[in-house]
């Protein structure tokens, strides 16, 4: 067939279906629709088999994808379990942060000290003491001072136990003050010699009830020990002062109890002389 008898065979197919579609009615052209299908079997025919035989190897292929099947409840539990482990993380995030401030508290003295982790305190009610890990480039000899951020804890005795402040008859000279608008007020007294007594606390006898007038509920006791203590940590914490009273049967005499700021016995951390 020439071009041109294609072009108007076109042509003449494409009116067709103008006329078909916009200007013969529909009762007309249904009647018709039939025809033009047996017409054209020997053409859909082969096409259509072609398309199934593709569509029954290819198109009936399970997918890859594996649809979860979880219902409600295991999702639940799921989410359950994701908090639980959040939380947990972020309490352990916190006290990290805990850890990082009070090193920055500790400053120079941290050339001095190396932390230690603590096993236990001691059970015994009349000794007062900690056992604390084996660690290196620590000084592990009887005598050598142990503090925590918050002041003195005690000193190393054998076994690496630390015999704390509290325990019954152990001593230190100490010097009493407060702060005032930021600012550190030295009250005078003779030197008071404290003791430890058990159950937590302190004890200062030494001084009179005129030696004692001014020290008040809450003013700290500091190391003013140059003896036994290095000079790094003189001026540390002690303890504060819980109560003055006169002493009993010394009537002359104050009985100034002194705690520590925390509780030595629940320590988790202590800090021991680098060697």
């Amino acid at each position: 067939m020439s071009q041109i008898r294609f072009n108007q065979a076109f042509i003449g197919l494409v009116a067709v279906g103008v006329l078909g579609s916009f200007i013969i009615p529909p009762s007309i052209t249904g009647r018709a629709q039939g025809k033009v299908d047996i017409l054209l079997k020997p053409i859909a025919g082969p096409v259509r088999g072609i398309a199934g035989m593709f569509h029954d190897r290819w198109g009936s292929t399970p997918s890859s994808l594996k649809v979860s099947n979880q219902n409600d409840a295991q999702l639940a539990s799921e989410n359950e379990d994701l908090k639980q482990q959040i939380t947990f993380l972020k309490l352990k995030f916190d006290e990290l942060k805990l850890v990082e401030e009070e090193r920055k508290r500790l400053g120079k003295l941290l050339d001095y000290f190396k932390p230690v982790g603590v096993i236990g305190g001691d059970a015994s009610a009349d000794r007062e003491s900690l056992s604390i890990m084996p660690a290196s480039g620590v000084d592990l000899s009887p005598g050598k001072p142990v503090i925590c951020n918050d002041g003195l804890v005690g000193r190393l005795v054998e076994g690496r136990r630390v015999r704390l402040i509290t325990d019954r008859d152990f001593i230190i000279t100490g010097q009493f003050g407060r702060w005032e608008k930021g600012q550190w007020i030295s009250i005078p007294t003779p030197k008071p010699s404290v003791h430890g007594i058990g159950r937590g606390a302190m004890r200062v006898e030494n001084l009179t009830l005129e030696d004692a007038k001014q020290i008040k509920p809450d003013d700290w006791v500091i190391i003013a020990d140059t003896t036994d203590y290095p000079d790094i940590l003189q001026g540390r914490k002690i303890g504060q002062v819980e109560s003055v009273r006169p002493l009993p049967g010394k009537a002359l005499f104050a009985e100034i109890i002194v705690k520590p700021s925390v509780n030595l016995r629940q320590l988790s951390e202590v800090l021991v002389m680098r060697k």
